[in-house]
């Protein structure tokens, strides 16, 4: 029975030589013969399948955008000339799976000497910073990589639990006045209950404190009242609207102490990391 399951694999070998049809290991009218014939062949047999062609050629990889190609190599571990049938692409998988931006994987062979890989990436959603750690996340507030600091296209996250609730809180903000939302540069989680965030004109230091409850209501009162007063260019310290109803500022200091601004010592924006509930 091994020489005849044998006897097919090499006329399926001649086959694709001569009409230049790719077979997919594992789908195709041929997947249970070449099945049953991976799991039969010997080391002595393999060696007669790279004779008659059936050795790993050419590797094509799809989807690669963020993957390192030599991470991607090493994970792999394919050796060219290799006998294509002793490749386990269900460990190869897995290996590539492991890969820091690799969602998904998807290992085939492509006979008679080909090897090709399908990859789903993970999209970075934003950045989590964590004292002088900075790490991108997914939308589902997965960790993808680390980074060497902030990126300006990403939205900054601090605060223990802020990837797992962002997407939500982005999604509110969004669909209630998406305008203001995309001028969000930084989001803090405060107490795992609620958010502060800071905006593109971030070098006034501005914090707005929202609600933990009925968020688009706060955000709807912001949208409305930086159209009609432009409050997010005032210099000042915070707009705090947790409490219903009312909008809270705090006044910068050198402006409280009628100290000119070109003369007060540079605002900047305060170490997102160092915040804490008043």
């Amino acid at each position: 029975m091994r020489r005849i399951r044998l006897r097919t694999i090499l006329a399926v070998s001649a086959l694709t030589g001569s009409v230049g049809v790719a077979i997919y290991a594992g789908t195709g009218p041929f997947a249970p013969v070449i099945a049953d014939a991976i799991d039969d062949l010997g080391v002595a047999a393999l060696d007669s399948t790279t004779t008659a062609g059936l050795n790993l050629q050419a590797l094509t990889v799809e989807g690669r955008d963020q993957t390192n190609r030599e991470d991607l190599l090493a994970a792999l571990d394919l050796e060219r000339g290799a006998p294509i049938l002793s490749i386990d692409v269900t460990n190869a998988r897995d290996a590539v799976e492991s890969l820091p931006w690799v969602k998904t994987a998807k290992v085939e062979r492509r006979l008679p000497g080909g090897v090709h890989v399908i990859l789903e990436e993970y999209e970075p959603y934003a950045l989590w910073q964590r004292g002088e750690r900075y790490t991108l996340v997914n939308r589902a507030g997965v960790e993808i990589v680390d980074v060497p600091g902030a990126d300006q296209s990403l939205p900054l996250l601090v605060g223990p639990d802020a990837p797992q609730y962002a997407s939500a809180f982005f999604d509110t903000v969004n669909a209630t006045n998406p305008d203001l939302a995309a001028r969000i540069v930084a989001a803090v989680r405060i107490s795992g209950r609620r958010w502060n965030v800071h905006f593109d004109n971030y070098e006034n230091g501005i914090a707005v404190r929202l609600p933990e409850d009925d968020v688009a209501i706060s955000w709807t009162h912001l949208a409305d009242i930086e159209r009609e007063y432009q409050i997010l260019e005032r210099d000042l310290a915070f707009i705090d609207m947790r409490v219903e109803g009312q909008l809270i500022v705090r006044i910068n200091e050198h402006i409280k102490e009628n100290i000119s601004p070109a003369a007060a010592e540079e605002i900047k924006l305060p170490n997102l990391g160092e915040q804490r509930e008043i």
